[in-house]
């Protein structure tokens, strides 16, 4: 049922009504010449209000960090063309890493669509840019069709996998007027598992005597946190998480076990002596895998949202198609009353990380001193954004975190430099809540000019740019492969002190570990908008 009676308006105010029937207060946005009317409709109502960005990539990083650190949707709005092309990398980032982010753009007006003729903007299909990098994209050919396309976009990224959607509309029918129809608020929906697979995996794990969980990122999107922690507990589980679903369960929980999402090692072992494994929210990605070269010796138990995962990457005895704490809550409801696992088999696990966590203290004393200071200066339900840099890579291979939401990395597609607007997505969606950027000097100088998006709103996060001049990564890894590192990895940086000075922003510099972590306390505790740059010269990890 619509909830508002029918009304004429025109198509920019039926995108603007329909985001404020949706719950969305605020939007992340650049105009353009095609998307006038869209930012006059903004600026004509009090629901709905506008982030001003500076580039396309840094908006959907805000609405991308936004769902994260919250989870609620990101919106996005952006002009035709190159507005379009500009968002492809950071919704395709979205996507893969399965945050829900909603993007609404123009596009030419409806007689010169597909027919490149040379207008504005035009070349070709921009909406193909959008198919790869997006979970769904839909054109819109009436002003009536607007509000009920952007509500089944935001139903198939909130009922469905999430990710990016994006939705494309004529710049003609922004100024067009029609009789339109507000839909009511999309429900969340839980797709429930069939009962006689929740059985057959009540049954499997009954008698486990050695199992397992694997959380990954749909336990968080679902809020299954504390029906993860009771299943745990009633059959004595050793829990370990894919990296972006740390803090689902809390790292000093007895259960849990962290593991080096890349090279696991010593906890890889235990998980492959499992006799069930039961597999949740994950689409066991190359990165949260070990590169793929974990083994399941038992039985696995796969639950996934997207029938597709299932199998994709590792064969499941049992597959079931479900909502993750749906499907959780139904095991715990169907398990049969037993005794926990006896505690030697969590106390193999523990050894198996406590290994792991010396062997990676051995190779990078220093990094690893480095991430003991980022975790300790900043609490427990502050939110760290880290990106692709010798920090950041050293963070996703073992920092602990102790609430859901509270890490932020780009896994899937992988790119650098989204850490900066998505910690200034996420400090607005969380103001409360602390807020650190981890980002290299490389990365940085991909999406800086968002700074000052932080400046105008006064979002107060503590940057930390890791300057060593080069892309680390790219360095060791050439040098690795090829015994040199002579082309394409040194970095001539500005100086980072006078840009943050030229934007306003406090800054330190600190040349030794030893004086980060009073330097990054006193950063946090500040409260304010201010930035840390690390001249320490971090190693790649292995």
């Amino acid at each position: 049922m619509p909830q508002s009676p029918t009304t004429t308006m025109t198509g920019a105010c039926a995108v603007v009504d329909t985001l404020a029937a949706q719950g969305i207060d605020r939007v992340f946005g650049v105009p353009g010449g095609h998307t006038v009317p869209l930012f006059d409709a903004l600026l004509h109502q009090d629901d709905v209000s506008l982030v001003l960005g500076r580039h396309e990539q840094g908006l959907v990083g805000m609405a991308d960090g936004y769902n994260r650190a919250s989870g609620r949707l990101g919106v996005v709005t952006t002009t035709s063309g190159p507005g379009v092309a500009n968002m492809a990398a950071a919704m395709g980032s979205a996507t893969t890493d399965t945050v829900s982010v909603l993007a609404i753009s123009s596009t030419v007006a409806t007689g010169l669509v597909g027919r490149n003729r040379g207008g504005l903007h035009d070349l070709n299909e921009s909406i193909d840019i959008m198919r790869p990098v997006c979970r769904a994209v839909h054109r819109c050919r009436s002003v009536d069709e607007i509000p009920q396309a952007i509500a089944d976009l935001i139903d198939r990224i909130t009922n469905g996998r999430p990710g990016a959607a994006y939705c494309e509309i004529p710049n003609d029918l922004l100024v067009a007027e029609a009789d339109v129809d507000i839909p009511a608020p999309v429900a969340r929906k839980r797709t429930a598992p069939d009962s006689s697979a929740i059985d057959k995996a009540a049954a499997m794990l009954s008698s486990a005597q050695r199992p397992v969980i694997w959380a990954g990122t749909g336990t968080v999107i679902s809020g299954a946190g504390d029906t993860l922690v009771r299943l745990a507990e009633r059959l004595g589980a050793v829990v370990t998480t894919s990296a972006l679903a740390r803090g689902v369960i809390s790292a000093d929980h007895p259960n849990a076990v962290i593991r080096n999402p890349i090279k696991g090692e010593a906890v890889d072992a235990v998980i492959h002596d499992a006799d069930v494994v039961l597999a949740v929210g994950t689409m066991f990605r190359q990165e949260d895998a070990s590169q793929w070269s974990i083994e399941f010796g038992g039985r696995l138990i796969h639950v996934d949202i997207d029938p597709e995962e299932i199998d994709r990457s590792y064969p499941a005895d049992l597959g079931i198609v479900a909502d993750a704490g749906a499907a959780l809550e139904a095991i715990e409801r169907a398990l049969p009353a037993r005794d926990p696992a006896g505690p030697a088999w969590r106390a193999r696990a523990r050894e198996a990380q406590d290994d792991a966590l010396a062997g990676l203290r051995s190779v990078g004393p220093t990094e690893m001193q480095a991430v003991d200071m980022l975790r300790a200066a900043s609490p427990h339900d502050a939110v760290i954004v880290c990106d692709r840099c010798n920090l950041g890579y050293w963070a996703h291979r073992c920092m602990p975190a102790y609430e859901p939401r509270t890490f932020q990395y780009p896994l899937g597609y992988g790119g650098i430099g989204p850490a900066l607007p998505q910690a200034i997505g996420a400090k607005m969606a969380c103001p409360d809540r602390p807020v650190v950027c981890v980002i290299g000097d490389g990365g940085f100088q991909y999406t800086g000019s968002d700074l000052i998006v932080a400046v105008e709103h006064q979002v107060p996060i503590t940057i930390v740019l890791c300057n060593n001049h080069c892309f680390g990564a790219i360095k060791a890894g050439m040098t690795r492969g090829y015994g040199h590192a002579d082309i394409g990895c040194t970095l001539v940086n500005p100086n980072f002190q006078r840009l943050a000075e030229a934007y306003g922003v406090p800054a330190v510099r600190v040349h030794r570990i030893e004086d980060f972590g009073d330097a990054l306390d006193r950063a946090i505790r500040s409260a304010a908008l201010n930035m840390i740059e690390l001249t320490v010269d971090l190693i790649d990890p292995p």
